[in-house]
């Protein structure tokens, strides 16, 4: 009976308000609230395209996200990223639910640097499932930017669902566009701080904030938060030259602990992340 209640909680939304679940992935960019629009790593494709401009090695990504007391409601993403002669190109995949509804998120996404500055841009085949309601699917752009004003202080900014699709010819139903702008302070090597606001047009806008600090050459610690739904993140992050590991979690009082793990493998000598 739990179960049951459990997905009937999940599957109303999911119904009366398309992209409900979160697409942003990968351990760091969790751990730090999700305040992503300023990172440039190897999971910027599920965040800020823009990011994948200052991507100088080939690397493959795959992460997964399990929160314990929604049975059913696991994420999973992968990924691979190609820098090459005039930018960065990324494809990945995004998975959410189960046999009785699902979330499908096919994407690809170019982003090249220009001076200061680095555009990305990403398109994506958006595809609900729900068991006896049939298949719905989309065509979604968005659009980013991340530029840096001074050598410690950068902003971005991308826009989800640029074009405002629709799930079906014979439906209003639109996919949510949502605006996030935000800053990043590197006030020293061993420290980073992250600002951000994330905006859906229908909907109270979400402060986040993170911190990241270097234990180690190879070894982060990572916090951060929400407001607006409150939450709290936290995490680890372990990188070597071909190796990269991170670990995050997340806990709100609806949905409680959710953990995430995330690995991204390089294909020649690793470079130092931004």
């Amino acid at each position: 009976m739990r179960l049951i209640l459990v997905l009937i909680l999940l599957l109303i939304p999911k119904i009366t308000k398309p992209q409900s679940v979160s697409t942003l992935m990968g351990g760091r960019s969790t751990a730090l609230g999700n305040a992503s629009s300023t990172l440039s790593d190897n999971w910027s494709l599920f965040n800020n395209t823009a990011g994948m401009a200052k991507m100088k090695l080939t690397a493959a990504n795959f992460a997964y996200a399990i929160n314990p007391s929604l049975p059913g409601a696991d994420r999973a993403a992968a990924s691979v990223n190609v820098p090459f002669g005039m930018g960065t190109f990324g494809a990945g995949v995004f998975k959410w639910g189960d046999e009785l509804y699902s979330e499908q998120v096919f994407s690809t996404g170019y982003a090249n640097q220009f001076g200061l500055a680095s555009l990305g841009l990403k398109l994506n085949y958006v595809q609900y499932r729900a068991e006896g309601l049939g298949t719905h699917s989309a065509l979604s752009l968005n659009f980013g930017g991340i530029a840096e004003l001074t050598p410690k202080v950068s902003v971005g900014a991308y826009v989800l669902n640029l074009n405002q699709p629709k799930l079906s010819s014979n439906t209003d139903e639109q996919l949510p566009v949502i605006l996030v702008s935000g800053v990043q302070f590197h006030p020293q090597d061993d420290l980073l701080l992250l600002l951000e606001i994330e905006k859906d047009l229908h909907y109270k806008p979400t402060l986040k904030g993170g911190v990241e600090y270097a234990l180690h050459k190879k070894v982060k610690a990572r916090t951060g938060f929400n407001l607006n739904p409150n939450a709290i993140h936290g995490g680890i992050g372990y990188q070597s030259a071909r190796l990269i590991i991170d670990y995050a979690l997340h806990y709100n009082t609806f949905i409680k602990t959710t953990y995430q793990l995330s690995t991204s493998y390089l294909f020649s000598k690793n470079k130092h992340r931004e």
